[in-house]
């Protein structure tokens, strides 16, 4: 089972997307969460896109 870490969001470089495969809709939203509490201490700027039927998350890592 895949999750969003803040280790694997550190680990991806600038302009990199990677999609999680979650196991429910609350791991999607807890996953955004992190990746917009993150972005602040990253300074970048992260998009995230949530696939809820699939419970899919894919997140964009964008340089400021």
């Amino acid at each position: 089972m895949e999750r969003v870490t803040r280790d694997a969001l550190r680990a991806m470089a600038d302009g990199e997307t990677r999609t999680f495969d979650l196991p429910n809709a609350q791991a999607c939203d807890n996953g955004k969460s992190v990746a917009y509490q993150l972005q602040n201490q990253l300074r970048c700027k992260f998009s995230v896109s949530t696939d809820y039927v699939n419970n899919r998350l894919t997140i964009t890592k964008t340089a400021l």
